[in-house]
C-alpha cells in the first residue's frame, strides 16, 4: 500500500470490506488467508440504493456513481491505491503442479498481471479497516510504556510490590533449573547402580501442561518398545469384558468334555474288541 492513501478510496474501500453483496471467500497467497470477491458483485454493491444512501451524506466522502462507467473509475481508483488487486484463482490440478497445497474451501490466488475489470475477474483485499479493538491496543501500549518510563516516580508501596513479585519469578526460575540439575544427576547415579535408572517428574521437559509436567512423580527409565507393550498388554486386560471371559472359560470347559468324550468312546470300543476276542478264543477250544 503506498504511504498516502487516497480518502475517497478509503471511504469507498470501507463501504465494501463488509458488504454482503460481495458474497466475499477466503483464498490462500503464499500460504496466507485473504479475502477476495468477484468484480461483479462490486459493480452491483456501488450501483444499489444503499450506496446512494450512504453518498447522500457528505460525511462518508463517498463519490456519485450513476453507472458502469462511474463503477470503473472508483474501482481503478483502489487498485492504484493497492486497495485491492486482480487475482487468479487456480483449480486444484493448476495449484499441485505450481507447486501448491490447496485446502478444502480455501482455493490458491496467483497475482494477475492487469486488472481487466470484467464481471467474473477475481479481487483480492489488502485493505484492513481498522477497529474498536485496534485503537484501544495501541492507546494500552502507550499507557504500558509511559508507566515502565514513569517508574522512579511510583509511590513507594508500589516499587516494593515490583521489587517482590520480580523476586518471586526469579526464584520460581531458579528452583526450576535446581529440579532440572538434581533429576540429572539422581539419573546418572541410578543408571549405574539400580539400572536401567530413575526420572524424577519424567515430563518436566515435554509438551504438556504445567501442571502436567509434575506428573507423575517419578518413572523408570524403560525404552518405549517396552512401556508400548505394556501399554498394549494392559489394554487388552482392560477391553476383555466379564462376558468374554464367561465364554471363554465355556468354550473351554466344552473342549475339554469333549475331549473326555472321545477318550471315553476310545476306551470303550477297546474293551468291545477284546471281549470279541476272549468269545472267539473259547469256542475254538470247545470244539
Amino acid at each position: 500500500m503506498s504511504a498516502q492513501v487516497n480518502p475517497v478510496a478509503v471511504s469507498v474501500a470501507s463501504f465494501l470490506r463488509k458488504n454482503e453483496t460481495l458474497k466475499q471467500r477466503q483464498g490462500l497467497i503464499a500460504g496466507n488467508v485473504k479475502d477476495f470477491f468477484r468484480f461483479k458483485r462490486a459493480e452491483r454493491a456501488l450501483l444499489s440504493e444503499s450506496y446512494k444512501e450512504k453518498q447522500a451524506n457528505p460525511k462518508n466522502q463517498l463519490p456519485p456513481i450513476n453507472d458502469s462507467t462511474d463503477v470503473h473509475a472508483v474501482f481503478t481508483l483502489l487498485i492504484k491505491n493497492q486497495l485491492v488487486l486482480p487475482f487468479k484463482k487456480l483449480t486444484t490440478s493448476e495449484a499441485r503442479e505450481q507447486g501448491f497445497i490447496p485446502k478444502k474451501d480455501k482455493p490458491v490466488l496467483i497475482q494477475s498481471p492487469r486488472a481487466d475489470l470484467i464481471p467474473d475477474e477475481y479481487y483480492v483485499w489488502f485493505y484492513v479497516q481498522k477497529s474498536i479493538w485496534d485503537s484501544l491496543m495501541g492507546f494500552g501500549l502507550l499507557a504500558g510504556i509511559f508507566t515502565l518510563i514513569l517508574f522512579p516516580l511510583w509511590p513507594l508501596f508500589m516499587r516494593k510490590g515490583v521489587w517482590y513479585l520480580s523476586m518471586g519469578l526469579l526464584g520460581l526460575i531458579g528452583l526450576f533449573f535446581v529440579i532440572a540439575i538434581i533429576r540429572m544427576i539422581l539419573f546418572g547415579i541410578t543408571y549405574f547402580v539400580l539400572s536401567p535408572g530413575l526420572w524424577i517428574f519424567p515430563n518436566l521437559f515435554e509438551d504438556v501442561g504445567f501442571f502436567d509436567s509434575f506428573k507423575p512423580l517419578y518413572e523408570w527409565n524403560y525404552s518405549k518398545e517396552k512401556k508400548s507393550k505394556k501399554s498394549k498388554k494392559a489394554k487388552k486386560t482392560v477391553a476383555q469384558s466379564p462376558l468374554e471371559s464367561v465364554e471363554n472359560q465355556a468354550s473351554t470347559t466344552t473342549t475339554t468334555t469333549n475331549n473326555n468324550n472321545a477318550t471315553g468312546t476310545g476306551a470303550n470300543a477297546n474293551e468291545g474288541a477284546a471281549n470279541v476276542r476272549r468269545r472267539a478264543t473259547l469256542e475254538e477250544v470247545e470244539e
